[in-house]
């Protein structure tokens, strides 16, 4: 029996007599479940590849929390920062001042944060590092600077240039005063593909003390990286307790976090939406099928009084919908995991092609498309669109059964 049920329903799939609209219908129904399953697949594995990125790149360079001092500065910081690393989960503590300033190169301007660092101890929290496009940087002098590629560009210079580094002056009720000058050269550009390559700065720790004539050793703030980001909240607090100074207690959550919870929305939203076209796809199954019992009325009669069982029509009909399902999750599984492979390439081309990046880095973290196929994604997208393909083949399938033979046949 199961062998005589395969057979008609490959039979009545492939028949030539079935009616040109029916074909079409059916076409389009594994065309559409194709097509919502090798888009989902390739959003979902977007999704994911920027959320790596957002961990690997941004969050590699960025300070997973940082205790900023509410005066300005923060003294003895070499005797509170042993104790403050050595907080479980914390895996490394620097120190910084951060500072805004302008950079200026012949007629070219551009804002910028600036980052003091000691490049020792920044290494260990940072790996901003990695991401030298030109230059060395073995050592920072007091009148080095590290640029960001974006800043580069806009002020048109290269390593071993020299920039005017101007910074505000303010006075004690926090007016501008003035601003001081400071002839630096370039050591290194740096280039993440991103938001920081516009706006960061690197500068040695004790020259940005001198610049803004803090306290001699005083620093700003310490930062640290942790090896959990997803406790950071947790352990910005736990950090702020353990210190005795006045403290803003900040982690990445605050300035990224937003970034993280738009990832995390459009992939609801993606996977939401995407499903449905998958279900409206699978449910043109249903009018294929109820198209097709209406005309193989005659062939279900002549079955069930020849003695087939209504549960063999049933099966009949669901694997006769089914099969389209099948079909189209299939290949549309085996374009998804084609494109979610090869999308990062597919976009390089296009965006050398063009001459520009469809992704400004001035104001996405990164400027280009990544991508990370999870075969999770792909099995549970392959098993909603064949549940759904078989969900819809139920009410189609029952109804053949119930179809009465005398009243058929009688009006032949």
């Amino acid at each position: 029996m199961q062998s005589l049920v395969w057979q008609l329903a490959r039979r009545y799939r492939s028949t030539r007599h079935t009616s040109g609209f029916i074909r079409f219908i059916s076409a389009s129904s594994t065309l559409g479940i194709a097509l919502g399953v090798a888009i989902l697949i390739l959003a979902l594995s977007v999704m994911n590849g920027f959320e790596q990125a957002l961990k690997q790149r941004l969050l590699a360079v960025i300070p997973h929390v940082e205790l900023e001092a509410v005066s300005n500065q923060l003294e003895n910081w070499p005797e509170k920062l042993p104790a403050l690393s050595a907080v479980p989960g914390v895996v490394a503590g620097a120190p910084y001042i951060k500072a805004n300033g302008m950079l200026r190169s012949g007629n070219q301007v551009k804002a910028v944060q600036l980052r003091g660092v000691d490049l020792q101890q920044e290494r260990q929290i940072s790996d901003f590092a990695n991401y030298i496009q030109s230059g060395e940087l073995d050592v920072l002098h007091a009148e080095q600077l590290v640029l960001g590629s974006g800043i580069a560009k806009a002020l048109q210079v290269a390593v071993g240039d020299k920039v005017q580094l101007m910074l505000p002056r303010f006075t004690a009720d926090g007016r501008l005063a003035s601003y001081s000058n400071r002839l630096l050269q370039i050591s290194a550009i740096v280039a993440m593909g991103g938001q920081l390559d516009y706006s960061q700065a690197w500068i040695d720790l004790q020259a940005l003390n001198g610049f803004l004539e803090m306290p001699a050793g005083a620093v700003q703030g310490l930062a640290f990286r942790i090896d959990d980001i997803f406790a950071a909240p947790q352990l910005a607090r736990q950090l702020g307790q353990q210190t005795e100074d006045y403290v803003y207690i900040r982690n990445w959550f605050n300035s990224q976090g937003h970034v993280y919870q738009d990832i995390q929305m459009v992939r609801a939203i993606l996977y939401l939406v995407l499903s449905l076209v998958i279900a409206v796809a699978c449910f043109n199954i249903v009018a294929t099928l109820v198209m097709a019992v209406r005309e193989k009325e005659s062939d279900i009669a002549i079955l069930l009084t020849m003695g087939m069982r209504p549960v063999a029509i049933i099966r009949i009909f669901m694997l006769l919908g089914s099969l389209n399902g099948v079909v189209g999750t299939l290949f549309g599984a085996f374009s998804g995991v084609l494109l979610a492979l090869f999308i990062e390439p597919i976009f390089a081309s296009l965006t050398q092609l063009l001459g520009r990046s469809l992704l400004d880095p001035s104001i996405y973290f990164i400027d280009f498309i990544p991508s990370l196929l999870q075969w999770q994604d792909v099995l549970v997208t392959v098993l909603l669109a064949l549940g759904l393909s078989i969900l819809s083949t139920l009410y189609p399938a029952y109804r053949a059964s119930k179809v009465d033979p005398a009243r058929v046949l009688g009006q032949r």
